[in-house]
């Protein structure tokens, strides 16, 4: 079997998220599929399989260290990205199969990249977390009380997995946290949530971009490069909370700086009667190694 280190969410080797890939893994059983997952614990694992229906055009599972998840974002790009590296997919779409049912995950050449798009139904927002909680998780985060964002509450979204959204008021207090990973990890048990996104609105005169961490201590993940499910959570949270203007439809995400991995996620919404049904979650990817895994 062909396996690949992919850094996906940049168009750089060795920054964005990385992400391995094993081709052709149908015969592997879910005992050996976590053994590689923990073999290669720096990155989730994306095993991709023959389709079995005529719904879908690819199966993919997913693997970390920890556990098999529904979804990987930037391993899906990764995956794609080496589909069409080694002639097994062309652009436009392709319909992939796995834990959250099929996914239209469109390739197609944007300003001389390649870029990998899989869309994203929104996530369940839950109320506003009570403040006193949000001071609690501040404090765990190392984030003093004045930078959470003044008018912007804290909130659960649900979608596949969960993440607690943290806005705060100014991006360079992004530098200074210095979490508490056990003390997340009990507040994380706590809420029922799997991780802590804490991001920064940046509304440039032209376009909106957000700058990010992500920390999932309870997943075996301190600190996560680029999350492209999070963003679509992170645009559920901006269209409810009226941050699109103009008409706009757009942002991106700037991720990974402060782990000198930085990487980039365009983000579209997808709009029906006014509402908003989906989230295009967009990036590129860079293959960084290939090789063989021996029998």
């Amino acid at each position: 079997m062909r396996i690949f280190q992919v850094d996906a969410f940049t168009q750089s080797k060795f920054t964005g998220n990385p992400a391995t890939v094993v081709l052709d893994a149908d015969g592997l059983d879910d005992g050996t599929m976590s053994a590689i997952a923990r073999e290669f614990s720096h990155a989730e694992v994306a095993f991709v399989c023959a389709a079995t229906g005529p719904d879908h055009d690819v199966r993919l599972r997913f693997f970390n260290s920890h556990k098999e998840a529904p979804f990987v974002g930037h391993a899906t790009v990764a995956a794609h990205s080496v589909l069409l590296a080694v002639g097994r997919r062309g652009l436009g779409v392709s319909r992939q199969h796995g834990g959250t049912g099929v996914v239209d995950v469109r390739a197609a050449r944007i300003e001389q990249r390649t870029v990998i798009e899989f869309r994203q139904t929104m996530p369940e927002l839950d109320a506003p977390l009570p403040f006193k909680t949000t001071l609690r998780v501040a404090e765990a985060l190392r984030l003093p009380a004045t930078q959470l964002h003044e008018f912007m509450p804290a909130r659960i979204a649900r979608k596949g997995g969960t993440r607690l959204l943290v806005p705060i008021g100014d991006v360079g207090a992004l530098d200074a946290m210095a979490p508490n990973f056990d003390t997340l990890v009990e507040l994380g048990s706590e809420l029922g949530t799997d991780g802590f996104f804490v991001f920064a609105v940046i509304a440039g005169a032209h376009a909106l971009s957000t700058e990010s961490r992500m920390f999932c201590p309870a997943l075996g993940i301190a600190e996560d490069p680029v999350s492209g499910n999070a963003h679509s959570m992170l645009a559920s949270y901006l269209w409810e909370i009226g941050q699109f203007g103009n008409g706009a439809t757009t942002f991106t995400g700037y991720q990974g700086r402060r782990m000198n991995r930085p990487g980039e996620v365009s983000v579209k919404l997808e709009i029906d009667s006014g509402s908003l049904i989906a989230a295009h979650i967009g990036g590129s990817a860079v293959i960084v190694s290939e090789g063989t895994l021996a029998a």
